[in-house]
């Protein structure tokens, strides 16, 4: 059997209410494609809508994986891409909706960019606004900056550069790091760069393999001429205590894995301590239901002491 142009993997957890639109966008018509849909164990009645499309659909190759136990985000992504047989891949998040063409866009221009490794699209949230997508590899400054609180003490004037709040995610480009709600690689750079680190459960696991494809000498590129819809938040705000102390995790994890000198590992002490703090304040605002994020008019949302990328 001659393998597919594309492999699609979702990782799923409670999303019934996204995953046939997403499933439903994909351009199957013209992108000969296979998907890869791992489950995390979901409660919902996710395994109903996902076979009723299949009996619905029964041409389109969707390959269905129900894990027993949640295994995480990133093993789950590692479990697709073990079994997937395209030359292209893509990493696509369970709430999003691929809009006409985006996909086909992506596709050629990994074929005419060989020094590409990963491509991502412009996000838009479900009314049509920009989704902040790219962002610089976090510094120690960033951290201090970000957790010390400053940069809300100060708004406008002390700015973490890692936000990359100097970019209106309008223009193709090279960046650091995107979000793994939706990126493509191809074949070629996978082999070359490895798998996504499983260290990495639920936060932080798009930005240490952006980094990997950097260090393997492959190009991420922000691609806005393809365009995917993104609701966004669908499988972690129904758990966000928890997700709180992941995100904070992952942040810790990502900086001790790039530790390079001795006075950066002699600054973890002191890095623990403040996600410790800020995780717990975060912790309280929510028990006490004290929601800081706001939305400030263009589709970008402000999260209070936000780690997660």
């Amino acid at each position: 059997m001659k393998p597919p142009i594309l492999s699609v993997v979702i990782v799923t957890y409670n999303n019934e209410d996204s995953i046939v639109p997403c499933l439903s966008s994909l351009p199957w018509r013209t992108l000969p494609m296979e998907v890869w849909l791992v489950d995390n164990q979901s409660t919902d009645r996710i395994r109903e809508h996902v076979e009723a499309f299949c009996r619905a659909f029964p041409e389109r190759t969707v390959h269905r994986l129900w894990n027993r136990t949640n295994v995480g985000f990133a093993v789950g992504v590692n479990q697709g891409l073990a079994r997937s047989r395209g030359h292209f891949l893509l990493l696509l998040g369970s709430d999003t909706r691929v809009l006409p063409g985006s996909l086909e866009r992506m596709v050629g221009f990994l074929e005419g960019h060989p020094e590409v490794g990963v491509v991502a699209p412009q996000l838009l949230d479900p009314k049509g606004r920009v989704q902040v997508s790219c962002r610089r590899f976090p510094t120690y400054a960033d951290a201090f900056l970000e957790l010390s609180g400053l940069s809300r003490v100060f708004p406008g004037i002390v700015l973490p550069r890692w936000k990359m709040g100097d970019f209106d995610h309008f223009t193709s480009r090279a960046v650091d790091q995107v979000e793994g709600s939706c990126l493509m690689t191809h074949r070629r750079a996978l082999e070359a760069v490895g798998p996504m680190d499983e260290r990495f459960s639920m936060f932080f696991n798009d930005v240490d393999w952006c980094r990997r494809f950097w260090e393997k000498g492959w190009k991420v590129v922000f691609y806005p001429e393809a365009r995917v819809e993104h609701q966004g938040g669908g499988s972690v705000y129904p758990h966000r205590l928890p997700m709180i102390w992941k995100s904070h995790q992952g942040f810790y994890r990502y900086f001790q894995k790039y530790a390079a000198s001795f006075w950066q590992r002699a600054f973890h002490p002191f890095l623990g301590l403040l996600l410790v703090l800020t995780a717990a304040y975060r912790s309280l605002l929510l028990f006490f239901n004290i929601d800081r994020r706001k939305d400030d008019g263009k589709g970008h949302s402000r999260k209070g002491l936000e780690v997660r990328r």
